[in-house]
């Protein structure tokens, strides 16, 4: 029974009468709220729906009738139950009130009979409301789903015994019904191509029976036109209108390919840029020395870095750094031919590949260029920038052992174009440099030795923030390094050489180490943290690096579902069988993997359903003018719902403006990290409560 007062109409000879009868109520211990009337035209400016639980009216009531007030009260509220008053009880008169709709006769002669009957009643007209409330919450809840569903761009439909009994409009646009009265009753198997309808039959008669395991079926559809496509059906439990269903959704493969083919496109280029990718230059250059192997002919290589990027970029900012990396593009792109590979190597280097043999065509084209660079002016916010740089050039042949060398030998002659001033080009002289690159090697290794010895490593960390509402904690692990004279040196150059040199295994576990002390500690606090921390592809190889880490974790105490650890797609792409490996080892122990630079490489749709990675990082380069262009809008959009269709959350990485965030959470991305949220730091300081309130 409900706890609520009784909200109770009551039509009597007298005010003193009605009020008697609420006296017997109360008696009983029944709250009453009354309101006593004289007329019908009272009642019907008094009720309205919902407005009453139940009216007492006087069986032999003249102004207006017994007959009259039930008749009102039906139409105005049927869910009103009307029960009559009397001086006595009289059996003949409540057969004939029951029959003409009252619920029950009562008297104040027999009180405990009035108190048990207004009970019931009330009970009754209670339930009746919740009922009455619950079909409107399924009506609307119904309400929302269709909308749902035909907003949906998914092919979705609810059949019964093999029969369609509704669908969206994506699904009526796949199959070609006009509308849903079209489809209503047309086998399911009508969809699929005939060789099909077997197996599929046999799929339907094992999922109703709850006999097969999967809840995805792959099968060959049928469009109107007779083309066929390759779909995956998804079964799920369902009701419509209150009867038992299933729902089941079809997946078109062939517009995965479609992304394929897109992300294996867009994964040759540097969205910024529009240049081709550090990725897809290697891939040529390897080629480029096969041939030369072949033919006998020698070609040739450019590194290019624009000189006193840390000043510029403390002088101008993020923004400055962007207008110079794209001239420098523009300016690459006016000078080269169309058979002249370009690339942007890095954050602040480019490089070229040529088939030039001759040396000084080699250096005329190299000095162009840096002529060219010297003499130009890049604008940012108004802002004028002028600046040089530093081209190292090598050419390689038939003898070159490997790319990575050729890359390596260009590099050091930009290096040592820099040390000899900037602004000018070094050749590379196998004789001449072979002393500096034996210098550069042996100041690399003690370097990071003397850091993993002396604590000359520190951590740093990156908020990866929710955009639905959800205020736990999330960091990315980031590396930082000082040398002996405590002069900070970027991760872009200690970490190529840790991994150039065998020390990445040991910079990794330097870093779990340490990240899983101040996990340990924040926990103890109170803390709900998870953190993500990178590994190198030698440590995703190294065969005991997951016995390792499991006896850090015993001996640590630490929640392994708290740790997340991040490998990049391209190296996974070169190692696939090996990581698979590891990645299953790293569910064992019940840590998180997360795909990073996701799309950045030409199988990022298979090595997702390969790993079935817990996270997946959507590759900063997508996000550049995100609000504005509208072709990474759509790759973005297409990469979030892949991951969903695998139970995979996404992270939108290197957000750079507040005007991206809408765009990602139409796109149903599930975190974002960026400098926009917050620059790396040594203190885990974010305010992710009030992140979610500001939303």
């Amino acid at each position: 029974m409900s706890d609520q007062a009784l909200k109770l109409i009551v039509i009597d000879d007298t005010l003193n009468e009605a009020e008697a009868s609420v006296s017997i109520l109360k008696n009983a211990g029944i709250a009453v709220r009354m309101q006593y009337i004289e007329d019908l035209e009272q009642l019907k400016e008094l009720m309205s729906p919902q407005s009453h639980d139940l009216v007492f009216c006087t069986a032999t009531s003249i102004e207006p009738t017994l007959t009259q007030v039930i008749n009102t009260v039906a139409k105005i509220d049927p869910n009103v139950i009307v029960i009559a008053t009397h001086t006595e009880d009289d059996m003949e008169l409540r057969e004939e009130i029951m029959s003409a709709g009252a619920h029950d006769l009562v008297t104040s002669e027999c009180a405990t009979h009035m108190q048990l009957v207004t009970r019931r009643e009330m009970d009754i007209a209670f339930t009746k409301r919740q009922l009455q409330e619950s079909k409107d919450s399924l009506r609307e809840s119904e309400k929302r789903c269709h909308t749902l569903l035909d907003s949906s761009r998914d092919a979705i439909t609810y059949v019964h015994e093999g029969m369609h009994i509704y669908a969206n409009q994506v699904y009526l646009d796949t199959f070609g019904f006009p509308n849903l009265e079209e489809i209503e009753g047309t086998p399911i198997m009508d969809m699929v191509i005939e060789k099909d309808h077997a197996q599929l039959k046999k799929y339907i008669r094992m999922y109703s029976k709850g006999e097969h395991k999967t809840r995805a079926l792959d099968v060959t559809g049928m469009r109107p036109n007779g083309k066929s496509f390759r779909a995956q059906m998804e079964f799920s439990p369902a009701s419509i209108e209150g009867e038992p269903c299933t729902q089941i959704i079809i997946r078109d493969q062939s517009l995965n390919k479609e992304l394929e083919n897109k992300l294996k496109f867009l994964s040759k280029k540097d969205s910024h840029t529009d240049l081709f990718n550090r990725q897809y230059f290697v891939e040529h250059l390897e080629d480029q020395l096969r041939l030369a192997r072949e033919d006998r002919n020698s070609r040739s290589m450019l590194y290019i870095e624009p000189d006193n990027v840390k000043f510029i970029k403390e002088t101008t900012g993020i923004s400055g750094i962007d207008a110079i990396m794209r001239d420098v593009a523009d300016i690459i792109k006016n000078e080269i031919g169309d058979d002249v590979i370009a690339a942007r190597f890095s954050d602040t280097a480019f490089t070229i590949l040529t088939e030039i043999s001759d040396t000084n065509e080699l250096m005329s084209l190299a000095d162009n260029i840096r002529n060219t660079i010297e003499s130009h002016i890049s604008e940012s916010d108004g802002q004028s920038i002028t600046f040089t740089c530093s081209i190292g050039a090598c050419q390689f042949g038939a003898n070159s052992s490997s790319a990575n060398d050729i890359i390596s030998q260009a590099d050091l002659a930009c290096e040592l174009a820099r040390e000899e001033g900037g602004n000018c080009i070094h050749l590379h002289n196998p004789i001449a440099d072979e002393k500096a690159s034996r210098e550069r090697d042996i100041h690399w290794s003690k370097t990071i030795e003397y850091a993993l010895n002396h604590n000359k490593f520190s951590l740093a960390y990156q908020p990866i923030a929710s955009l639905h509402g959800e205020t736990s904690e999330k960091y990315e692990v980031l590396l930082r390094m000082t040398d002996e004279q405590d002069n900070i040196i970027p991760p872009s150059k200690f970490i190529p050489a840790a991994e150039e040199h065998g020390m990445s295994i040991a910079v990794d576990r330097w870093v779990i180490v340490h990240a899983i002390k101040v996990l340990r500690e924040r926990i103890l606090t109170g803390k709900d943290t998870m953190l993500f921390i990178k590994l190198s592809l030698a440590s995703v190889k190294d065969e005991n690096m997951l016995v390792w880490l499991s006896e850090v974790l015993n001996k640590s105490k630490v929640d392994p579902t708290k740790l997340v650890f991040e490998i990049h797609e391209s190296t996974i792409n070169t190692v696939l069988r090996h990581a698979k490996t590891f990645v299953d080892g790293l569910k064992k122990l019940k840590c998180g993997f997360c795909l990073e630079h996701f799309g950045t490489g030409e199988n990022s749709i298979q090595i997702l359903k390969h790993l079935r990675a817990s996270y997946i990082k959507i590759d900063g380069s997508f996000m550049r003018n995100l609000a504005s262009n509208q072709e990474n809008q759509a790759m973005v959009k297409s990469m979030t719902e892949l991951a969903q269709s695998v139970k995979t959350a996404t992270i939108a990485e290197f957000v750079e403006d507040a005007s991206s965030l809408a765009v990602l959470w139409q796109c149903g991305i599930n975190y974002i990290q960026g400098n926009f949220l917050q620059q790396p730091q040594e203190l885990m300081d974010y305010d992710f409560e009030g992140e979610d309130e500001d939303e």
